[in-house]
């Protein structure tokens, strides 16, 4: 079993562990590392190469800032910065980073995905960061391997993958949200309630539909897992799924959308169609961004407290950057459901 642990939880690369792979002393392996003399030609190229391999940092390489006189530097890794729900929970962030005097650099994914991931977490270690936040839908085993190796804390935010029991993580709680949004179609009356999620292997997606799928069974109302439809987290996803749930010969009275965004394409797509909402159609989004407040009608949606993960993923961020000890690895908020103007009770079965 420590042979395990050893192999998932991958530790901090040490000066050490270089000198006893390159089979010399610690001494000589320091003064490669810090450019000194009295070393072999061959010995420095054989040291400096493994060192560069295992992804080692030295002390004198890093500028960390955490008691000196510069800001604390947090890395934040996004998918992109169009989607409403990175805009609110960068909110979040950059107010905790303004309270702790420290700064953060916004990186897209597209960005990083390009190089090695050991040699992304080096140049982080060396230019002054304390630890990277991912608010991405494809977190990557070896960025948090090489992250780990270069002695970064990694703190995700809703990852695609169901975090690891070493891997610290913060969300909300999706399985209640997505539970309480369904609940509250069918108290109005609604019997016939689609569902619209996310990524398909999104931990928070697979959480909201087990949710939806908990009510509707607990309603004892028929379901199909089969036919509830799973891609990103865009009005585009939202608009032509809408559209083509609503052209069924039967079409539900209510459809539930893992996202604000995801909604609003369901609205557009009811529009084109010339269903009114909620007359016709009752709509329940996810996430409770600005979108759900200023649409017409106004969207009813399960609230997630984004900024306030924000802000959680930032505090944490620095705890583990100062080597303290977390109570929990998964950090979950809780969700509420805010009744706006595009749920109703359904209207009298068509013929």
């Amino acid at each position: 079993m420590a042979q395990l642990n050893k192999q998932v939880r991958p530790s901090r690369v040490t000066l050490a562990r270089v000198a006893a792979e390159a089979g010399v002393s610690v001494a000589t392996a320091s003064k490669v590392i810090n450019g000194r003399t009295g070393v072999g030609e061959s010995t420095r190229r054989s040291v400096e190469e493994l060192a560069e391999r295992l992804g080692y940092v030295g002390v004198g390489e890093r500028e960390r800032p955490l008691r000196g006189k510069r800001e604390p530097l947090i890395e934040v890794v996004v998918d992109s910065l169009r989607n409403p729900y990175t805009l609110v929970l960068l909110s979040g962030v950059v107010g905790a980073v303004e309270e702790a005097e420290a700064a953060i650099v916004i990186r897209q994914l597209s960005d990083v995905t390009h190089q090695s991931a050991l040699s992304w977490a080096q140049r982080l270690a060396r230019s002054g960061r304390i630890g990277v936040i991912e608010v991405t839908s494809e977190f990557s085993v070896e960025r948090e391997a090489a992250l780990r190796s270069v002695g970064l804390p990694v703190v995700l935010v809703d990852p695609i993958d169901v975090p690891r029991t070493t891997t610290v993580s913060v969300g909300a709680t999706n399985w209640a949200g997505a539970m309480e949004a369904t609940k509250h179609l069918i108290d109005l009356g609604h019997t016939d309630i689609a569902y619209i999620g996310g990524p398909a292997l999104a931990a928070c997606d697979v959480a909201r539909t087990h949710g939806y799928s908990a009510a509707m069974y607990q309603a004892h109302l028929p379901i199909d897992l089969s036919e509830v439809v799973h891609g990103p987290f865009t009005f585009e996803h939202g608009l032509t799924e809408g559209r083509r749930i609503l052209e069924r010969a039967k079409r539900p009275t209510a459809i539930f959308a893992a996202s604000d965004v995801t909604a609003m394409g369901v609205m557009e797509a009811a529009r084109t169609l010339g269903i009114s909402v909620p007359e016709e159609l009752s709509i329940v989004g996810f996430d409770n961004t600005m979108l759900a407040q200023t649409s017409s009608p106004r969207l009813t949606t399960i609230h997630q407290p984004v900024e306030e993960i924000g802000r959680t993923a930032v505090e944490t961020v620095q705890k583990l950057a100062r080597g303290e000890t977390l109570h929990s690895k998964r950090v979950e908020l809780a969700t509420h459901l805010v009744v706006r103007d595009s749920t109703a009770p359904p209207h009298l079965p068509r013929d």
